[in-house]
């Protein structure tokens, strides 16, 4: 019997999302320990668990994939998804049902163990069950849906059994897959799901070695829910041209800014109305690379990259299209595993550009810069505490100088240009911060620009994460906000700080105009579409 002293608990997870044809499925795998105290000695260990005299040592992973038999998805003859693995008609709502399988129960039922991908084709199959005999029992139970998707029969008591919300992982086991049908097909990290998946499961084995001897220590299996076929590709978009008469002579280009929403921010739980699949992260890269691509662009402005996904997938993919790129991650440290937190990039073709000058912007910093330098606080008193705790958002700014590759022969003087990307920080309730945020980046941007002459273009993109209503829109079109705006004069209650200077202060010098409002002559009425905002807040 092992001593109660020094033990741990070993855990290991495993997920992998709904696997989608065409789309790399890339496994969330993670092994853990937590020592265990005298409370946690006498309970019961979780699935996956195990009791150890020391943490797990350095490991590695080993992975196997599996593909599954074909089998019917639904048992109801006149369901779309018998006969149709399209990631539209297997969304959650494509039939108005909760996206959970049923499989019926009753024994004195044709249906007994049939199963259904929604509850109700269920009820309309009801409509057609037939009663029979305790000796017709053995006979139904060879018909569809005779098993439970893994080759497994289960006893049955009567009733509806509910099934898993469609995406998640299913009927995890450790140790080789069970049930006959199965069959190897890589042994790599990651998988690219492919036609011959669609309408199987898929299985992964993920098993732990010590780094140091090699030693097996601890594996498990997680089995996916059906592969579901590619999508259809999104309709393209349609540009906007306007005729500009009487041009300058300069360069033309084309620029794009986008906020693509980072993995860690695609939740469910921010998204509950999205599917599993249109969430995964591998499923919008595609489609996020793609629509960028097909606008070729001459310089990308990207707000919540993802850092992890910027080094391993982003980079490449960008370099192998003709871009060049600079990377800046926020302030923060990383949401637990290592590259877990966003930021922004800025791409450029390199047969049209070429970098002269980068610089990265943190507003924490101009923050604490401002308290010290400008407003001569002491850096331990409450009032600056407060101060930089209002204004540390860890939100950041790129700022890069872009020469033609081949210069302007008409105007020599305008072959570079100055662009900066930036994400301001997102509450809605900080109209403050964001005005303050927008404020110290012109300020920063003037000092920039200005050193290197009056001549050199500027432009500014982002997610401002700001309606046309408010000032930080008004400081960027206008020069200027008008001291009754509601955002200059934020109650941030009795122990929050005013951290905006006097209104009068708060201008800059350039002669900044909106694209969209100079193409269109309007903002468009969305730039972000959800289910509880619809608004412009990307300029």
């Amino acid at each position: 019997m092992p001593s109660k002293e020094g033990l741990y608990s070993w855990h290991l997870s495993l997920r992998v999302d709904r696997p989608v044809e065409g789309c790399t499925m890339r496994p969330h795998a993670y092994m853990y320990g937590k020592k265990l105290d005298d409370r946690d000695m006498e309970k019961p260990l979780a699935p996956h668990s195990k009791k150890c005299r020391e943490p797990p040592p350095e490991h590695e992973f080993s992975y196997r994939w599996f593909r599954g038999p074909r089998h019917e998805a639904c048992a109801y003859e006149s369901c779309p998804r018998r006969t149709s693995f399209s990631p539209h008609d297997w969304s959650m709502h494509a039939l108005g049902g909760s996206g959970c399988s049923l499989q019926c129960m009753s024994n004195q039922s044709s249906l007994n163990r049939c199963i259904f991908c929604n509850s109700r084709c269920f009820i309309e199959a009801w409509k057609t069950q037939k009663t029979v005999s305790i000796a017709g029992i053995e006979e139904a139970k060879g018909g569809i849906g005779a098993t439970n998707g893994n080759g497994n029969s289960n006893s049955s008591t009567g009733g509806l059994s509910g099934g898993y919300p469609s995406g998640s992982s299913l009927n995890e086991s450790v140790g080789e897959p069970e049930g006959g049908g199965w069959t190897e097909v890589c042994r790599d990290q990651v998988y690219i799901a492919a036609a011959d998946d669609t309408g199987r499961k898929l299985k992964l084995e993920a098993a732990a070695y010590s780094v140091e001897t090699g030693e097996l220590l601890m594996h498990r299996v997680v089995e996916t829910d059906l592969v579901l076929s590619r999508a259809p590709d999104p309709a393209k978009r349609s540009l906007v041209a306007a005729k500009i008469g009487g041009g300058s002579g300069g360069a033309r280009f084309r620029i794009v800014t986008y906020n693509i929403l980072a993995e860690i921010y695609a939740t469910q739980q921010q998204y509950p109305y999205c599917d599993f699949w249109a969430l995964s992260w591998d499923y919008r890269f595609q489609n996020i690379l793609r629509e960028i691509l097909d606008v070729s662009p001459d310089v990308v402005c990207l707000q919540e990259v993802q850092a992890d996904y910027y080094e391993n997938q982003f980079y490449a993919a960008m370099s192998e299209a003709g871009y060049e790129g600079v990377y800046k991650q926020k302030t923060r440290q990383s949401m637990g595993l290592a590259g877990k937190v966003d930021g922004c990039a800025l791409f450029w073709k390199r047969t049209k550009f070429h970098l002269v000058e980068s610089y990265s912007i943190e507003f924490n910093e101009l923050a604490q810069r401002h308290a010290s330098q400008v407003l001569g606080m002491n850096p331990r008193s409450e009032d600056c505490v407060s101060y930089l705790n209002r204004l540390s958002k860890d939100n950041v700014a790129q700022l890069v100088v872009l020469e033609l590759v081949q210069p302007s022969r008409s105007n020599r003087d305008l072959n570079q240009v100055c662009i900066a990307n930036t994400h301001l920080y997102s509450n809605k309730d900080f109209p403050d911060v964001k005005l303050w945020q927008t404020w110290q980046l012109l300020q920063e941007l003037e000092n920039f620009v200005l050193s290197r002459g009056s001549s050199l273009p500027l432009m500014i993109c982002g997610d401002f994460n700001s309606t046309p209503d408010t000032a930080v829109y008004d400081l960027l079109s206008h020069q200027a906000v008008h001291p009754g705006h509601p955002d200059v004069n934020v109650n941030t209650g009795d122990d929050g700080p005013n951290v905006l200077p006097d209104a009068i202060s708060i201008t800059h010098s350039f002669q900044l105009g909106s694209a969209y409002q100079s193409v269109m002559g309007e903002e468009p009425k969305q730039t972000n579409f959800t289910q509880l905002f619809k608004g412009g807040l990307d300029y």
